[in-house]
């Protein structure tokens, strides 16, 4: 059949093969580097809202317990008052924020003298552990269900109810063991706070938060799974380790989830119960995007290889040399070069279509690939400020730091708390907050030089990555955080007219000359950070030589 056909088809036809093949391999490429990145970038997203969700959960835990130590302050200043105006007092205290179900105050042998609604007042409670511990020290309980409180607070939802312990010992004028301060905290809250983790786009998504106990307990999640036991995912270390990951797991229920992981490790005062924060998503939808992409792909690909085939069987001999063109042009493409790189061959009809149908095709295999790069840019940004995320972090430094040790220079991680920030989110709410950050993530890009980096990493936190010659490091750092506090301590106007302040401390810790790792380098600039908020805040320290830290303002 082949000798039958002229020189000129034979030519023309083993030219459409060669493109029609560097196509399909251009588009085999694409589709799997396209798949690695979207399974990266689609899990540590939901490993990052996990995180997030731990971190919300640290955060809560420790206003908490910051609480009950304000009320432990509060019964040494009104110890001599008689009971009712006792009950009063913490009945006021319990109404200054919700998420206290039952605040007790008991004599040293363990009867409750006064209770908010008077609430088992006259039940002794020794032996329950929120004496028993509460009388050591300061203890922090984890959920469990309601006991002698189950039956007397209101319940409209029929569920079991949950509880968080906290207690603290209380102490009379003359250091004598007075009693116990225990409160009650409705684990309600950590479903409030589970809502409004997930944005309306997330929860169509079907994405799903679960926190788990330190055994393996299900505390917070879908209702098949609460008080359910995750001990398969355990033995197989999908939980409990520190810091945070993703991986594809089989639940219970049988089905396969795309599982972010990340670890409660607590807060200040509040040292964390070992909580694991799981989010988890069907494969299916989570990959359903990926899926439709290698589609159009595919059949993208195969309609114009097709259209390839068909023109080129149709060449003369004379048009061998166009096709030999377009030919090594497409392997140029198969290489790196741009859609461009084809000529348009005008010689004929033919070869004319053939020429731009070829642009056409992968100019846009190009730009579903930018499309990709675009989802990356979203995944790596922090859909609030708009700064780089954690996650961006981590990659940007790989190669940031590889460059300055070849040029030897030095790169200075600035850890920035925000002062008082806490503060303007409960005065004027969560919505005052979020314009803060905004404002604030303007600021610090107009302080940075271009080459400099801003970073939100979580919360009113922020991590400033500068470069400079090692000679002059300490004198950019002191003359960039100078600024920096400048700036973010101006005040700043919310939307209804009302104007707000914050301040700003920075911990401050040198690579390479302080440590060889970015870990260590950030664990020396927290570290630098919490001395400058102890030293007063709005003040820039520097991590020296062990462990000592130096004020630079």
């Amino acid at each position: 059949m082949l000798r039958r056909l002229s020189l000129g088809n034979r030519l023309a036809l083993a030219s459409a093969g060669l493109v029609i093949s560097a196509i399909a391999l251009l588009g085999w490429a694409i589709s799997h580097e396209v798949e690695d990145h979207l399974h990266d970038l689609i899990g540590s997203s939901l490993a990052e809202t996990a995180y997030q969700m731990a971190d919300k959960l640290d955060r809560s835990m420790a206003a908490r317990v910051h609480e009950v130590q304000l009320l432990q302050d509060v019964h040494a200043l009104t110890a001599e008052i008689d009971h009712a105006h006792m009950r009063e007092l913490i009945e006021q205290l319990q109404a200054s924020y919700e998420v206290a179900s039952w605040i007790g105050i008991t004599d040293p042998a363990g009867t409750v003298i006064a209770a908010t609604d008077g609430l088992l007042e006259g039940n002794n409670i020794a032996h329950r552990p929120v004496f028993l511990q509460g009388r050591q020290a300061l203890w922090v309980g984890d959920v469990h269900e309601a006991v002698m409180l189950a039956q007397l607070l209101p319940n409209p939802s029929g569920e079991a109810i949950k509880f968080v312990d906290v207690a603290a010992p209380l102490y009379g004028e003359d250091g004598e063991f007075a009693g116990v301060l225990a409160v009650h905290l409705s684990w309600a809250w950590a479903e409030k706070l589970k809502a409004s983790m997930l944005s309306p786009r997330e929860k169509s998504q079907d994405i799903e938060v679960v926190v788990v106990s330190s055994d393996g307990t299900v505390l917070l999640g879908p209702h098949d799974l609460l008080g359910a036991p995750l001990t398969s995912l355990a033995s197989e270390g999908t939980f409990g380790s520190i810091g945070s990951d993703w991986s594809v797991e089989t639940w219970p229920d049988g089905k396969d989830y795309l599982t972010g992981q990340a670890s409660s490790d607590g807060e200040g005062v509040f040292p964390g119960l070992g909580w694991t924060v799981l989010t988890r998503r069907p494969v299916e939808a989570a990959f359903a995007p990926l899926r439709t992409l290698q589609v159009e792909i595919a059949v993208g690909g195969l309609i114009v290889a097709l259209f390839v085939a068909l023109a080129g069987w149709g060449m003369l001999s004379r048009l061998s040399a166009p096709l030999a063109r377009l030919s090594r042009a497409a392997d140029e493409v198969r290489k790196g070069a741009g859609a461009n790189t084809i000529p348009l061959e005008l010689s004929s009809p033919e070869l004319a279509r053939l020429s731009r149908s070829l642009r056409s095709m992968v100019g846009q295999i190009l730009n579903q690939r930018q499309a990709i790069d675009e989802l990356q840019d979203i995944a790596n940004a922090d859909p609030l400020t708009g700064l780089p995320n954690r996650a961006y972090l981590t990659r940007h430094l790989e190669q940031r730091l590889g460059k300055a040790r070849q040029l030897q220079r030095s790169i200075a991680f600035l850890y920035m708390d925000l002062d008082g920030f806490k503060r303007v989110n409960d005065t004027y709410g969560h919505y005052a907050g979020d314009w803060l950050l905004i404002e604030v993530a303007k600021r610090l890009r107009d302080c940075l030089r271009g080459e400099d980096v801003a970073i939100r990493f979580g919360g009113d936190e922020f991590v400033l990555i500068v470069e400079a010659d090692s000679d002059k490091a300490r004198w950019l750092v002191q003359m960039v955080g100078k600024r920096v506090i400048q700036a973010v301590s101006a005040p700043v106007m919310l939307p209804d007219g009302q104007q707000v302040s914050v301040g700003a401390s920075i911990g401050v810790a040198l690579w390479p000359e302080q440590a060889e790792t970015p870990d260590e380098v950030m664990a020396f600039a927290d570290s630098a950070l919490y001395a400058a908020k102890a030293a007063g805040k709005g003040r820039i320290f520097l991590y020296g030589s062990e462990g000592q830290t130096q004020a630079l303002t």
